[in-house]
C-alpha cells in the first residue's frame, strides 16, 4: 500500500506540493495529501514502457500531440489539490499551449494507463479511474499484470475488460491506433 504522509495534519495546495524536495520515489498528491509510492518493480516498469513505447511511436508518426511519462504531473483538481503522474499519458496536440507548459499540465490527459502494483488496492485504483475521468481524461486503461488483462474506462459507468486474445485501441481519442493485449504481457 502507498505511503501516505500529511504535514502536520495540514493539507497542502499544488504550489506548496511542486516546491516538495525531490525523493526518490513518484510522489502524487491526491485531495491535499501527499502520496508516496515505492519505486515500481521490473515487471511493472516493463509493462509501462511498452505502453509508452506504443504509444510514442503512433502519436509521433501521426503528429497527434504528446505522449509523457510516469515522472509527469497533471493537475486534476485545485478543490481539493490533486495532482496525479500516471504511468504513460498522451495529451492531443490541440491541448498544449504554444511554447509548452511549464510545470504540471493544467488538466487531464486525454489518455491516461495505469499498470496495477502490487501494492495497490482495488479502491486506490478505481479512485485513479474515476479523478482521471472527473477531470476530463476521454480513455482510461488499466493494465493487470496478476490476471493479464486491461481494463478500458471511457466513463465512470463504462469498463470493458480486455483479455490476451483482444486488441486495445484507442477510440476516438487516438483514431486508428491498435495494439494486441498479448505485446504486453510477451515475456
Amino acid at each position: 500500500m502507498p505511503y501516505r504522509a500529511r504535514t502536520g495534519g495540514d493539507r497542502l495546495t499544488i504550489e506548496e506540493f511542486e516546491r516538495l524536495p525531490d525523493e526518490e520515489c513518484r510522489l502524487e498528491l491526491v485531495r491535499g495529501v501527499v502520496v508516496r509510492e515505492p519505486p515500481a518493480g521490473f515487471e511493472h516498469g516493463r509493462r509501462a514502457s511498452r505502453i509508452d513505447y506504443h504509444l510514442r511511436r503512433y502519436v509521433e508518426e501521426h503528429g497527434l500531440g504528446e505522449v509523457c511519462g510516469a515522472e509527469t504531473g497533471f493537475i486534476l483538481s485545485t478543490d481539493p489539490p490533486t495532482v496525479r503522474a500516471p504511468d504513460a499519458a498522451f495529451v492531443a496536440a490541440a491541448r498544449i499551449p504554444p511554447g509548452g507548459v511549464q510545470g504540471y499540465f493544467p488538466g487531464a490527459p486525454d489518455l491516461a494507463a495505469e499498470v496495477v502494483s502490487p501494492s495497490n488496492s482495488a479502491s486506490e485504483i478505481q479512485a485513479k479511474v474515476f479523478d482521471y475521468l472527473d477531470a476530463g481524461a476521454r480513455l482510461v486503461w488499466v493494465v493487470y499484470p496478476e490476471t493479464r488483462t486491461v481494463a478500458v474506462h471511457r466513463t465512470r459507468a463504462e469498463a470493458r475488460f480486455l483479455t490476451e486474445a483482444d486488441e486495445l485501441d484507442g477510440g476516438d481519442v487516438l483514431p486508428g491506433f491498435r495494439l494486441a493485449v498479448a505485446r504486453l504481457f510477451a515475456d
